[in-house]
């Protein structure tokens, strides 16, 4: 190969046209991607390929599988860290051939990457050269996009709160505003609040954003993050029927990030809606959601979707309203009049039995003592108050009151078994 050939001193309106320019010069095939490895540019011309280069152009995204490869093989470091480009050997558990490659950077930061397939003709110095300069055309039109991008998101993310905070007051004036910014806003949609134990940098998002991306039928439409909190809105590509799809995503997500991210995640789940104006109802229900899984971490550990809140979305309610009145539960009280002269346990062995759905063997054994003294105890417990637990008037307000007045020692005793918050630990 020799120096004549495309002169790279011209201006390029796209990445195509610069993949094709390196493939012309190479005859190999060029792949351009930005810090994200999402695909910017690719060659058209028909050289042989391998698996991980035709999962990429179909994807229009670098597999995770196959940056995972990469980085265990500590090759996308050596990639960062190098000024100029570098051969890679082949890693064929990932289907990734030869490659001549170029980390794109402006400064420090990392703007994108250059690859070419290494079929053994790449003339050494030669095709460095080549995609090294390339790499400073690819580098000027990233920073630029980059510009443009920064203004997009913070457009985007402006137009996200201003649903969220209920700007808008029809729909109309909603469809407008996103037509302006080239949103294209699904047919449905959900809205969903996911809190960590940890601050939610940078890397967090990137790798949630990632993540999301690898899964098939779903789509990120916009995402906000403060401090330990993040809000999404996000669509299916098919209509969802029941709720069984819609957990099961939230839960995988949880569980890919908090062991990707080494952190420990809770989440809560609007319904779906249709009417954009709906957003920001959609936002207070995902936030219920983790208000009771806060407030009852145990009771409330599988919750993650307001479509199966159920009676708990009026929990807050009823302890606030209780908060405002002096009068306790006179339900509970004779319970804990007998606990404080007898030295009882009473009011456990009801908030325990209740709690697990009136199951004498499991009950026993949460409070390490045999099923006929635990009968004995509910026995004793229907002298004390007068009423039965058949009762469902009485027995639904029994538990409701130990739900809202003994909020916290609910949660002591019930942190004893094995001390479940609902969250989702690493």
């Amino acid at each position: 190969m020799t120096e004549a050939g495309p002169t790279f001193d011209r201006f390029f309106d796209s990445m195509e046209s610069l993949a094709d320019t390196i493939s012309e010069s190479l005859q190999s095939q060029v792949t351009i991607e930005d810090s994200n490895h999402h695909v910017i540019g690719y060659s058209s011309h028909q050289f042989e390929s391998d698996p991980a280069r035709i999962s990429t152009i179909i994807g229009k995204r670098v597999p995770n599988t196959v940056i995972i490869g990469l980085r265990k093989k500590g090759i996308m470091h050596q990639l960062e860290n190098t000024a100029r480009p570098i051969r890679i050997p082949a890693v064929m558990e990932v289907g990734l051939g030869p490659r001549l490659a170029m980390c794109i950077k402006h400064q420090q930061e990392i703007l994108g990457y250059i690859w070419v397939v290494d079929r053994g003709n790449l003339a050494e110095g030669y095709a460095e050269g080549i995609v090294e300069k390339a790499a400073g055309i690819a580098g000027r039109y990233l920073l630029k996009q980059r510009g443009w991008k920064n203004r997009q998101d913070k457009a985007f993310e402006d137009f996200f709160w201003k649903l969220l905070t209920s700007h808008y007051d029809n729909e109309p004036r909603i469809r407008q505003e996103a037509e302006a910014w080239s949103i294209l806003l699904p047919e449905s949609y959900y809205i969903g609040v996911i809190e960590s134990d940890k601050v939610m940098d940078e890397h967090f998002l990137l790798c949630l954003r990632q993540t999301m991306d690898a899964y098939p039928g779903q789509r990120l439409l916009f995402m906000t993050a403060e401090h330990n909190r993040l809000i999404l809105l996000f669509s299916f590509v098919y209509p969802l029927e029941g709720t069984g799809v819609l957990a099961s995503f939230v839960h995988k997500l949880l569980t890919d990030m908090s062991r990707s991210e080494n952190c420990v995640l809770t989440a809560g789940c609007s319904p779906g809606y249709r009417e954009y104006t709906s957003a920001a109802m959609a936002y207070r229900e995902a936030l219920s959601v983790l208000e009771i899984k806060k407030l009852l971490p145990y009771h409330a550990r599988s919750l993650l979707l307001y479509d199966e809140i159920g009676f708990w979305a009026y929990v807050p309610a009823i302890i606030e309203q209780k908060r405002s009145r002096p009068r306790r539960s006179a339900l509970l009280e004779r319970v804990k009049l007998h606990d404080r002269e007898h030295k009882s346990d009473f009011l456990k062995t009801l908030a325990v039995y209740l709690t697990l759905d009136g199951n004498l063997k499991e009950s026993a054994a949460f409070l390490h003592i045999h099923t006929n003294t635990l009968m004995y105890r509910l026995n004793r417990i229907a002298e004390i108050t007068g009423r039965s637990l058949k009762e469902t008037d009485y027995r639904t307000s029994i538990y409701l009151d130990i739900l809202t007045e003994e909020t916290m020692q609910l949660n002591s005793w019930f942190q004893e078994r094995g001390g479940s918050t609902g969250s989702i630990p690493s």
